[in-house]
C-alpha cells in the first residue's frame, strides 16, 4: 500500500508542471482592465493589433489596415498593415466581438488571447524539445530560456 496516493502526479511530469506554473503567472499580472496605457507597458501594441482586427470586415474587402483617408480622386487610401497572417486578426476579432464599445475590455480580451497563444506556443515548444532530446529537464530549460526573452515578453 502506498503511503500517499499519487492522484496522477508522477515525478517525470514535474518539468511540465513547473512550466505550467510559470505560464500561469503571466495571467494575473496582465488582468487589469482599468488602464488603457501604462508607462513601461506595451498596451499600444495590443491596441494596434486590435485596430487592425476591428477593420477586418467584408465592407473593406477583408484588408488588414490601420487607417483610411481620402486619396486622390476621392478614392479611399488605406494605410496597410500586413506584417502577420490574417488568422491571428480573425481570432482577435472573434475575441472582442462580445464586448461592444468597451475599449478597455476589448484590449483586455485581445491581450488575454495573445497570452493564451503565447502559452500554447511554449507548451508546443516544450513537448517538441522533450521529444527531440528525450530529456524533459533540458526541454524545460530551453523553453524557459527562449520564452523569457525580451522579444517574447514584449506584450506584458
Amino acid at each position: 500500500m502506498k503511503p500517499f496516493p499519487s492522484y496522477g502526479f508522477r515525478p517525470e511530469r514535474l518539468p511540465l508542471w513547473l512550466l505550467l506554473l510559470a505560464l500561469s503567472t503571466l495571467f494575473p499580472y496582465s488582468f487589469d482592465k482599468g488602464y488603457f496605457y501604462r508607462p513601461g507597458n506595451h498596451d499600444w501594441i495590443t491596441a494596434l493589433h486590435l485596430t487592425v482586427a476591428e477593420n477586418l470586415s467584408p465592407d473593406h474587402g477583408f484588408r488588414l489596415f490601420l487607417g483610411l483617408r481620402p486619396g486622390s480622386g476621392g478614392a479611399p487610401a488605406y494605410q496597410m498593415y500586413s506584417r502577420f497572417p490574417v488568422g491571428g486578426y480573425a481570432l482577435i476579432k472573434l475575441a472582442i466581438l462580445p464586448f461592444g464599445n468597451d475599449l478597455s475590455a476589448r484590449i483586455l480580451a485581445a491581450r488575454m488571447l495573445m497570452l493564451l497563444l503565447f502559452s500554447a506556443a511554449a507548451l508546443l515548444a516544450f513537448h517538441s524539445l522533450a521529444r527531440i532530446t528525450s530529456h524533459r529537464w533540458i526541454a524545460l530549460a530551453a523553453t524557459l530560456a527562449a520564452f523569457s526573452s525580451f522579444y517574447m515578453l514584449f506584450y506584458g
